[in-house]
């Protein structure tokens, strides 16, 4: 009995083994909530960008041919920007289209980027586009891609 006149319910001993029970299921829980991903699941996207583009308005604008693969079901948008140095001066555009098509085969989407800071030239730019994929109720994606590109008239 207790100074208090109570009985005690647990032995010194086995409160200590309850404490390191739970000690362990508690830190097991958390580094299993760590190790497993954001979302429940995966999406399956894929971006290219095409080697050449072709210029519009005397390089107001320029149409950048980009190849987008999301799966069947899902939703996707696609941003593209170009950067081109002319003469010294860079030139920028970028574009958000907010819809492209997802049936989980690849499509050819061309997106036409206006000039912001002054016109494109024929000659090689930077081109970079993310595709952003949502798929119900809770998976999502980005994929990107970069590369050099000749601009033609």
């Amino acid at each position: 009995m207790s100074a208090c006149g109570r009985i005690p319910l647990f032995h010194k001993n086995e409160v200590k083994i309850v404490r390191a029970v739970s000690a362990f299921v508690l830190t097991a829980a958390a580094l299993l909530a760590t190790a497993l991903p954001a979302s429940a699941g995966t999406v399956e996207a894929a971006v290219a960008l095409q080697s050449q583009a072709r210029l519009e308005a005397r390089g107001a604008a320029v149409v950048v041919p980009v190849r987008v693969m999301c799966q069947n079901g899902a939703t996707g948008s696609l941003w593209v920007q170009v950067t081109q140095n002319v003469r010294g001066e860079l030139a920028t555009g970028d574009k958000y289209t907010a819809n492209v098509p997802c049936t989980g085969d690849h499509h050819k989407v061309d997106v036409t980027v206006v000039a912001r800071t002054k016109a494109f030239r024929p000659g090689i730019a930077f081109t970079s586009a993310s595709l952003n994929v949502y798929l119900p109720p809770d998976s999502s994606g980005t994929v990107e891609s970069d590369r050099e590109m000749m601009l033609v008239r």
